[in-house]
């Protein structure tokens, strides 16, 4: 990034020259004139001179991301990218007082500079990944912004600020009899943090505790898209009281094939004793056990893979499928293996008296007895030949396939997400926050997890949950974010901290960003109310227009008994 001239200068520190170079360590291979000014010109292949970079380049971010993304993404990163410019540049305006170089200059230049470079790539691997990219730069050099001004704030404030942390302890949230909180249900209570903290700013946090013996409510995990997307209708058409929104689905990802779709959850989901979908990557769930004994209703989070996960094909061959076979097929036992796209994306079978099946879902959607692409939000299942009942040929063109699934132990809901934030179990590990144990590495959904150039210093709307000593309580936070007036949103580390202060003794992370909801019903008017702030745009003030709520498109449901 103009390396030459930021060489020169002994006015910056240490902390903007490391978001300088974040996304690479230069931009050799962007066009256009390295130089300070961030409003220089850009120039195409064509040699076009364009003078309004914002416009410019937010109409490059929405056309030229449309091969990986849809239209209504691309226009929405497009409008993110010109927001953080503009507001940085009206920033700028605001504290310049000489011609020294301002921070906001320089975040604008690695905006506007790491955007050519992203845009313009020829690597063949990275050029499938605009779309994510310019998703975490936009975000990475938005949130630096912040943390930087909070840092300028501090040393210039002779006041006492305090931590979020702290936050938490003045108002006593780590109890639920604390006269903050609200109890909208027997059982039930809700608060909502908001103040200014030192370490991020302006916070805007809701907090569901939920007494799990007084309440004796049954957790319900869906894919939302069955029922209906609007949390609050979903909420009152199950009967719940409360709900948030669930875990990661496939969004960003440039390479998402049939069957799979946008928008199909990722990991594990069982809902009513149903497996409908199996733990493919080993991650932190949320789980509850219905049925007799002392832990029935405890909710519980550990980290959940396909050790032990019966596979059972039903295998039925004929123009009619008139004839039928069950082959049961039990994960790491008698050399069967699973393979997913943590591992690799493309799988060879190395033995020639095995074979490999490539599944989605129920579905088989490849057979193969050499090598298999493996599906994005799927597996490959490989194993000897010999398993397979005498007669079947799984790779005859007539053979049909479907899958079901049983877990080494019951389940009657549940819900992936990762990474585990802290355990009091060691055998799960008390400081985990390890997100290539929970397989977030190589090309695994979601890529902004598995590929995150940021290292986690990106500041974003967060969901979270958690359980007090002995199973409790459940707790579960919506973290508002992108919102410059009252919520700048947290790091993966921030949340962990925030659940650890309100008393958790074991936590995890659900899905956050646009699709972060939380949904109480209200007392006594009965309404359901979505509680958080909405998040989808970055705003500058509660004056900035408002935008629609993304769709939740999985939800964890929380029912008192009738």
């Amino acid at each position: 990034l103009a390396n030459a001239e930021i060489n020169q200068r002994d006015d910056l520190n240490n902390d903007i020259i490391e978001v300088l170079r974040a996304f690479g360590s230069d931009d050799a291979d962007a066009p256009g004139p390295a130089n300070l000014n961030p409003d220089c010109i850009f120039y195409t292949d064509d040699q076009k001179v364009h003078h309004d970079a914002i416009s410019y380049l937010q109409n490059r971010i929405s056309t030229e991301l449309l091969d990986e993304i849809d239209a209504d993404q691309a226009s929405m990163f497009g409008r993110r990218f010109a927001s953080v410019s503009s507001l940085l540049r009206a920033a700028d305006n605001d504290n310049k007082a000489d011609e020294s170089i301002s921070k906001e200059q320089l975040l604008r230049l690695a905006l506007h500079r790491r955007t050519v470079q992203i845009l313009s790539t020829t690597d063949v691997t990275l050029s499938k990944r605009k779309a994510l990219r310019i998703r975490a730069l936009i975000d990475f050099v938005w949130s630096q912004s912040l943390v930087l001004g909070l840092a300028d704030s501090q040393r210039q404030e002779q006041q006492h600020v305090p931590t979020l942390v702290e936050l938490v302890e003045k108002f006593e949230l780590h109890t639920s009899s604390s006269s903050h909180y609200t109890e909208f249900h027997p059982g039930f209570h809700h608060a909502t943090l908001e103040g200014i903290s030192s370490d991020y700013g302006p916070v805007h946090i809701n907090i569901l505790r939920i007494n799990l013996r007084k309440s004796k409510c049954q957790m319900k995990c869906l894919d939302a898209r069955e029922t209906c997307t609007d949390l609050s209708t979903l909420a009152r058409k199950t009967g719940a009281v409360a709900a948030i929104s669930g875990g990661f689905f496939l969004y960003s990802e440039p390479d998402i094939e049939a069957p799979s779709k946008r928008t199909d959850p990722v990991g594990l989901l069982v809902s009513d004793g149903k497996v409908c979908l199996p733990p493919v990557f080993r991650r932190a769930a949320i789980m509850q056990r219905r049925g007799k004994g002392s832990e029935d209703g405890l909710i519980d989070m550990n980290k959940i893979g396909m050790d032990g996960v019966k596979c059972i094909l039903k295998l039925s061959a004929g123009c009619d499928g008139s004839t039928f076979e069950t082959l049961e097929l039990v994960i790491d036992q008698k050399n069967v293996k699973c393979t997913h796209r943590g591992n690799t994306e493309e799988f060879v079978v190395a033995k020639k008296d095995h074979i490999g099946l490539a599944i989605v879902g129920s579905e088989v959607v490849a057979v193969s007895s050499t090598k298999l692409s493996v599906p994005l939000a799927g597996f490959v299942l490989s194993f000897p030949k010999s398993l397979v009942p005498t007669g079947c040929i799984l790779d005859d063109a007539d053979m049909s396939i479907t899958v079901q699934y049983e877990l080494s132990f019951e389940l009657h809901d549940a819900m992936a997400g990762g990474p585990l934030f802290f355990s009091d179990q060691d055998s799960v590990g008390n400081n985990s926050m390890d997100l290539k144990s929970e397989d977030f590495l190589g090309s695994a959904p979601p890529i902004t997890f598995s590929q995150d150039e940021t290292f986690d210093r990106n500041l974003l709307p967060r969901m979270g949950v958690g359980t007090t000593k002995d199973g409790e309580e459940l707790c579960c936070v919506a973290v508002d974010g992108r919102n410059l007036d009252r919520a700048l949103g947290l790091t993966l580390r921030g949340t962990s901290d925030l659940l650890k202060s309100l008393g958790c003794t074991k936590a995890m992370n659900l899905d956050g960003g646009s699709s972060k909801r939380m949904v109480i019903r209200d007392n006594p008017s009965g309404e359901h109310k979505v509680v958080c702030l909405s998040t989808t745009e970055i705003k500058a003030s509660e004056k900035s227009r408002p935008d629609p709520s993304r769709p939740v498109h999985s939800a964890v449901l929380f029912i008192p008994p009738t």
